[in-house]
Formats: C-alpha cells, sequence, structure tokens
C-alpha cells in the first residue's frame, strides 16, 4: 500500500483531529489496525496519543493580528503586511507557509488560504499579496485595521523534500502573476543552501512585478517575460534545455505546470520539479474534503499531504 507522507507529521500539531477519528494520514494504529506499518521516522505518533490522553495534540491558534498596511498593486490585487507573534514568524519562514484570513467583523465562512510572501523574524511581522477573485477576498481589501488569523500551515508547494535537499546545485524559478509572492521564501531558502538561482518572472493577471526588487540579492539571473507568447515558451524552453538544471519550480496555474513538465521530460527528464498547491482548501486540517483528489485509487487531502508531482500533473492531464 502506497504511504502518504503527511506534512504535520512531528510537529507540534500532531496527533492532529484525524487520529481522534481514526484517519491519520501516517499511523496504521490510528487508521483502525491492529500493528504498526507507518514509514515514520520520528517519535511514534501513536505514543504521542497516548501521551496526550487520547486526543489530539495541539490545535493551531486563531488570534486577532493588526494591518500594518495595505499596499495596492493593481486593480485586482494588494499587499498586506500584518503583526503576528515571535512563534508564528519563525513557523511562517518556509517555502509553501500559509495562513487563513479573515477580516475581524466577518464570520469565520470568510475564512480564506493565503500563501506568505515573506517573515520579517526581527519584526514579527509576515507579508502576503492577495488577488481579489470573490467575496473572501473583496472583504480583505475594505481597510480593515485588525484581522484574524489562523496557524501556521505548510503544504503551499508540493515537493518540499526537493526543496530542503537542494544544495549547491543550479536551480529554475518560474514565477507567473500572484505565484510570484509565495516564491519569494523559496528563493531565500534556496539561495541560503548554495544554489545557483535563475528567476522568470511572468506579471501574468495582476499585471506587475513585486518581487524582481526582493530577489534580485539572491539570483543569478532574473529574465521577465509573457509566459503565453511565443519568445515567452522560447525563453522557457532554452533554460531548461540548456542550464544544466537539477531542479525546477512552477508557481503558477496547473496549465503552467503541464506545460513545464512537457519541457523536461523532452530535455532534462532527471530534474527534480516542484510545484505551487492549486487545490481548493477550506479548512486547513484535512476534515473538510475540499481539498481532496484521487491519486492511484488512494484519497488523498492535498492541505497535508505532499504528493508525487508527475502524479498530480498526470491525473490532471486524464482529467481533461
Amino acid at each position: 500500500m502506497k504511504r502518504l507522507e503527511c506534512v504535520d507529521a512531528g510537529s507540534e500539531y500532531c496527533p492532529c483531529y484525524l487520529a481522534e477519528v481514526g484517519e491519520c494520514l501516517t499511523c496504521s494504529q490510528l487508521q483502525g489496525k491492529a500493528f504498526c506499518d507507518c514509514n515514520w521516522r520520528g517519535v511514534c505518533i501513536y505514543q504521542e496519543y497516548v501521551w496526550a490522553g487520547y486526543k489530539s495534540k495541539s490545535n493551531r491558534i486563531t488570534y486577532v493580528s493588526d494591518v500594518i498596511s495595505i499596499t495596492p498593486i493593481s486593480d485586482n490585487a494588494f499587499m498586506m503586511e500584518l503583526s503576528v507573534n515571535s512563534i508564528l514568524s519563525r513557523e511562517l519562514s518556509q517555502p509553501g507557509s500559509y495562513i487563513f484570513l479573515r477580516p475581524e467583523d466577518t464570520v469565520s465562512y470568510f475564512d480564506t488560504p493565503i500563501s506568505i510572501m515573506d517573515s520579517d523574524l526581527q519584526k514579527h511581522t509576515i507579508k502576503i499579496a492577495v488577488q481579489v477573485l470573490g467575496p473572501k477576498t473583496k472583504v480583505l481589501n475594505k481597510n480593515s485595521k485588525k484581522v484574524i488569523i489562523r496557524g501556521p500551515y505548510w503544504n503551499g508547494l508540493f515537493g518540499l523534500k526537493y526543496v530542503k535537499a537542494l544544495k549547491n546545485q543550479n536551480a529554475l524559478i518560474i514565477l507567473r502573476g500572484i505565484a510570484q509572492a509565495p516564491g519569494l521564501l523559496l528563493v531565500k531558502k534556496l539561495a541560503n543552501q548554495h544554489n545557483n538561482i535563475v528567476v522568470i518572472v511572468d506579471e501574468g493577471k495582476i499585471g506587475k512585478d513585486i518581487i524582481t526588487d526582493d530577489i534580485r540579492p539572491y539570483c543569478k539571473e532574473i529574465y521577465h517575460a509573457d509566459l503565453l507568447s511565443f519568445s515567452g515558451q522560447q525563453l522557457l524552453q532554452n533554460l531548461i534545455a540548456e542550464q544544466n538544471l537539477n531542479f525546477v519550480y512552477s508557481g503558477g496555474s496547473d496549465e503552467q505546470h503541464i506545460n513545464i513538465l512537457n519541457y523536461i521530460d523532452i530535455y532534462n527528464p532527471k530534474v527534480m520539479l516542484a510545484v505551487s498547491n492549486n487545490q481548493t482548501m477550506c479548512c486547513g486540517e484535512g476534515v473538510c474534503g475540499s481539498c481532496q483528489i484521487t491519486l492511484d485509487e488512494i484519497n488523498v487531502k492535498t492541505c497535508k499531504v505532499q504528493v508525487d508531482v508527475r502524479r498530480l500533473i498526470e491525473r490532471r492531464v486524464l482529467h481533461d
């Protein structure tokens, strides 16, 4: 049986609610089996569950945060800087981090998942970029003085194991539209691991470059291109074919992921690929089922599980 890789395993939030209802993603005994058949190498999750009194350990916090600033990006996007505590600023400093966010004067139905653009460990602030797509994101741009944050969450990108393992290698980062924002933490992480980083920035539907100034100190080269144009596709193809790459990250739509994977298969099949997590999310805890997909006849909760990027993209191609 295929074992699932839960991004929360071993954290202070493990075991979670799913353990209480016999649906732990990692522990076979907390799935109702009579024996241990997990692939977890940390402290035993079942033992943690026993020590916690046969219940989930810690719930993610929900608290009120001050809005430091709201800065327009374009007609349909804006940037927010928020105050957080020292613990949360540290926990949200890793690639793939995100939170659920809503204005203080709204009900929980307005919780919306937002990727972290940057986290300042000295000032204890976070920065996010928001594209206005519907009621949840519209109400965030109403000059709110305070917002309600729930977090931290970490499964905003697939391929975290490749990101953590990549050191002294060559990386290509492709960022389009609002997906530019979470690319900043990724670039910083890869730079700290002494990788050579080339970036393609596409303004996309937000119509503005929001990341170049922040990533310039960490990158070998930054290109600006419209990836939907012929010249943009030529640039992408040439970089994958000629840069001796070890790692590629696609931040953008699923169609972009598919396009990039096709070039990788042609020019560099051995390259490691990570992509932004574009699945619908509602609770972030694996409870509601809004993010659930089926891979190899296994139901996967993509708010918590790291999935094989190629299998995810192939699934999208088959469904199309």
